[in-house]
């Protein structure tokens, strides 16, 4: 399982449009179960998206080899509305924690 997290600050009252830039419409990348945007309670701009994806550390480099000019445009797009990021990179999952 492969994690895609970011955490940032957004531009103020930017939310609706960072939204529609992180999500354009189109392919998702392979294995994508789902993502989740959390907004910090206290700051509505401060933002953490992370994606669930049901791959491997090659299957992600082998995708992203192939996408990395799609993504970098959205990635471009959405960063029009972040002021900064704290953190951000794709992650290994390594232990599951359950109830």
């Amino acid at each position: 399982m492969i994690v895609m997290l970011t955490a940032r600050r957004l531009k103020p009252g930017a939310w609706e449009q960072f939204r529609r830039a992180w999500d354009p419409g189109g392919t998702r990348p392979p294995g994508f179960q789902r993502a989740y945007h959390v907004r910090n309670i206290r700051d509505e701009d401060e933002v953490v998206s992370f994606g669930l994806f049901d791959m491997s550390k090659d299957e992600y480099r082998s995708w992203r080899a192939e996408a990395d000019a799609e993504e970098m445009r959205r990635v471009d797009s959405l960063s029009a509305f972040v002021e900064n990021e704290h953190v951000s990179g794709v992650f290994e999952v390594v232990d599951v924690v359950e109830e």
